[in-house]
């Protein structure tokens, strides 16, 4: 008897279990889509939340390293470390593609080269780290033209300007012909302290573009000024734009930047230590720009700048450009196999 109810028991159990499956709804997609979308905002609070995380935790490993140098932040005591390129070239992308992914830098990135217009330079090109994200596909019936008409890039390191050849190569070797069809492309080795070729129609260039390079050079005032020279001041559309990295307006983390600058120099290359607003701010009062934008993100330590010609520069300006002389090496003998020069 009490087997067989036992058997009853289960019996039941599983004929209500069936049931209540049978007489389950199906899933609202509506519902669905609504869950999905709260789970957005959520998900881009956990990246931004993972990526500043890293960047904090590669300060604070970094900074357990000794400061020798109390006064690291100032430029007079900063040496020269820009040759760390030659030998950082292969491994660079590497090295800080995952910790610029995951501080948005990529984006970033995107958003200042897509503003480029007309003859562009790239200045302190590196290992062309925005190549992919320029306007410069051909018309077609979904889109106009490009804005940009020609793309020089230079950097001081001949390593530094191979790998951005062959990366060009590799994102557009199989795809020229979506590209502007008279798009000039050049690659140069050569001191962007001195004087930079003029664009390829001979005249100064509409826009100038540089990120992460003042933080390499000895004279980051010096390499913005001279920019300027290069640009063609007399067109008030004309602009340069600057994505840096530099001091907090946090005290505690430029306490951590000193702690680890000179150790980061000697790996990196670069001094994320220095006040870039105030040495773009006196680039742009030597040469007669004005900074148009300035933003800043990670606790203040990225830096993002746009400057443009002042009223009175523009109408002041010489029409005649000063003709500047090419660069130290031209590394563009490649592209005339492909009726590029």
């Amino acid at each position: 008897m009490m087997t067989e109810e036992g058997i009853c028991f289960v019996e039941e159990a599983i004929y209500t279990s069936r049931k209540d499956v049978a007489e389950e709804a199906p899933p609202n997609p509506n519902e669905a889509a609504i869950v999905r979308a709260r789970k957005l905002p959520l998900l881009g609070a956990s990246v931004f939340a993972v990526g500043l995380g890293f960047y904090c935790l590669q300060l604070f490993i970094a900074a357990r390293q000794p400061c020798t140098n109390p006064k690291v932040a100032d430029l007079a005591e900063q040496k020269d470390v820009v040759s760390r390129y030659d030998y950082t070239a292969d491994s660079f992308d590497s090295e800080v593609g995952l910790s610029e992914f995951l501080m948005g830098l990529n984006s970033t990135r995107k958003t200042l080269s897509q503003k480029c217009h007309g003859n562009v330079l790239e200045v302190s090109c590196g290992t062309g780290r925005n190549l992919g994200y320029y306007d410069i596909e051909r018309e077609d019936s979904r889109r106009p033209a490009g804005k940009v008409d020609s793309l020089t890039f230079i950097d001081i390191s001949p390593q530094m300007v191979e790998v951005c050849k062959k990366k060009w190569m590799a994102l557009f070797g199989s795809k020229l012909a979506t590209l502007k069809p008279d798009l000039s492309v050049r690659f140069l080795t050569g001191s962007a302290l001195g004087n930079m070729p003029l664009a390829p129609n001979g005249k100064k260039y509409d826009t100038i573009i540089q990120t992460m390079g003042m933080c390499s050079t000895p004279t980051p005032v010096a390499l913005v000024a001279n920019m300027v020279k290069h640009l063609d001041t007399s067109n008030p559309d004309a602009r340069i734009y600057l994505l840096e990295h530099g001091r907090s307006y946090m005290p505690w983390v430029n306490n951590i930047l000193d702690q680890s600058a000179e150790k980061h120099a000697e790996l990196h290359g670069c001094w994320f230590n220095r006040e870039i607003g105030s040495l773009v701010q006196e680039a742009a009062d030597q040469t007669g720009l004005e900074v148009a934008t300035e933003r800043r993100h990670h606790a203040g330590t990225t830096w993002v700048f746009e400057l443009k010609p002042k009223a009175e520069t523009v109408a002041t300006q010489a029409i005649t450009p000063t003709k500047a002389t090419e660069a130290s090496t031209a590394s563009e003998g490649w592209l005339a196999k492909i009726g590029w020069k």
